[in-house]
């Protein structure tokens, strides 16, 4: 059975060292720079396998951030802290921001300003759509890009268990549906309260820019109420809420698709494909079964028109299914139209098209009227939402007294490794030439070799045929 998600790749960077050399000038000072690159490499070692337990990916991205919080934000009581973090918005006289009262109330907490540290990087990061690197000196950009990575790795966490097995346990749906309502919290938290605390501008068409990542928080958002949306028709829930459940599903598609539309970049396309056909998949079905609620109604002319208009958008889906997979572009290719899901759902629509119609002619007599009938907005229960990120707080061994061992000057420049044309200015006009033919300078990040997440060549046994229900 082939991939139901469409996932983008990990995002890869430069090994950083978070060696400050001279300007760490205590022993406790160069230990935590050591213990922030440790944790650091701990971490990219494990998102590359979506097998790996939650627990194990959430502890390691906590000690990480917790360390690397010390780099963004001074220590409570130290003595050389620099401006205050910049804010979102300002806050009340009197009352604390957001940013503010988060740090004061967790384990750690407290800063005395925006960390001296801050900037004592080169950091470099790929992107997940585009080829062009990102760089920017700034702590806060690598906390976005782990935090983006991490985001990603619920992702696929979830789309390993959903595809890998035949039969997918209650317990196995309930985490599968917490891991996307997690990403999609993850991006929220970026797009919304990290992006704008950066001082440098971003690359046009990267993983910064907020229609990227708006798209990242509604496909999360979307794959996470298709969980739920399963579970209602195993359980054969009412048709009335099914078909609100498929339309809410669609629409979130939909808003993930048009928060793309203004990316003029074919490497955005298949992504956007992706969308499309999910978006027309469940509006079929939201129609389908909006059919059977205008059935028990006595509505059998509305109900032949809501059913068509259900065969008209699945077979739409299955022409942007061809175009899909045809279409350029970056990630694990979705093949949705080979899962049993998927198969069953066109026979469906044929059947319960035939049976109002017949019901039509032998009882109702009808019109059916060319105004396709309006579907039901808003689901009763059952709705998904991204889960409130909690950001991580100070790590303990971030001390006043370790903190005050880095001495940085006005003039320092980052400490991470400088780009060769800056130390051989005869790298320069070699990197000019490889441009000019049109190859990249930026070969120093590898792209992170990930685990493969094998689905099973088995259909499921249930009703349904959905593999997350």
């Amino acid at each position: 059975m082939a991939h139901w998600f469409h996932r983008n790749p990990l995002k890869a960077s430069i090994v950083l060292s978070f060696d400050l050399g001279i300007q760490a000038t205590t022993p406790l000072a160069r230990k935590i720079c050591n213990e922030t690159r440790d944790a650091r490499a701990a971490l990219m070692q494990l998102l590359p396998d979506p097998g790996n337990e939650v627990t194990t990916i959430q502890n390691a991205t906590e000690k990480y951030l917790s360390l690397l919080e010390g780099f963004l934000v001074a220590p409570q009581g130290s003595s050389q802290a620099s401006a205050p973090p910049p804010q979102l918005e300002a806050a009340p006289e009197g009352e604390m921001s957001m940013e503010e009262e988060g740090a004061m109330s967790e384990p750690g907490g407290g800063f005395d300003g925006e960390s001296k540290l801050r900037h004592a990087f080169r950091i470099k990061w790929s992107n997940t759509l585009i080829s062009k690197l990102v760089e920017q000196n700034d702590l806060v950009f690598e906390k976005i890009s782990i935090l983006y990575n991490v985001a990603l790795w619920y992702t696929k966490h979830a789309a390993k268990l959903a595809g890998s097995k035949q039969e997918v346990e209650e317990d196995e749906a309930k985490e599968v549906h917490r891991a996307l309502r997690t990403a999609a919290g993850i991006f929220k938290h970026i797009e919304e309260s990290l992006v704008p605390q950066l001082k440098e501008e971003g690359v046009a068409i990267s993983d910064l820019d907020t229609r990227i990542l708006s798209a990242y928080t509604l496909q999360c958002t979307a794959e996470a109420q298709e969980v739920t949306l399963a579970r209602a028709i195993e359980l054969e829930h009412s048709a009335s809420l099914i078909s609100a459940l498929a339309n809410e599903t669609a629409r979130l598609f939909q808003k993930a698709r048009d928060s793309l539309k203004s990316i003029e970049d074919p490497a955005v396309t298949k992504w956007s494909l992706y969308f499309n056909l999910k978006f027309a998949f469940y509006l079929s079905y939201a129609h389908c079964y909006n059919c059977k609620v205008l059935l028990n109604k006595e509505k059998c002319g509305e109900a032949i028109r809501s059913v068509k208009e259900s065969d008209t958008f699945y077979e739409k889906c299955k022409i942007v299914c061809e175009e899909y997979a045809k279409a350029k572009g970056p990630g694990t290719i979705a093949k949705p139209e080979q899962h049993l899901f998927f198969r069953r759902f066109g026979p469906e629509v044929k059947r319960t098209l035939e049976k109002v119609e017949r019901e039509n002619s032998f009882i109702f007599y009808q019109k059916i009227p060319e105004e396709v009938p309006e579907l039901e907005l808003k689901a009763t229960y059952g709705l998904a939402s991204p889960q409130e990120y909690a950001p991580t707080g100070l790590n303990q061994n971030w001390t006043p007294q370790i903190y005050d061992g880095f001495h940085m000057s006005a003039n320092s420049a980052p400490a991470q490794t400088q780009n060769a044309e800056d130390e051989f200015p005869y790298v320069n006009l070699f990197n000019n030439f490889l441009e000019f033919f049109g190859f990249s300078k930026d070969e120093s990040v590898t792209p992170i070799k990930e685990k493969d997440i094998k689905p099973t060549d088995k259909d499921p046994k249930n009703n349904s045929g959905c593999i997350v229900s």
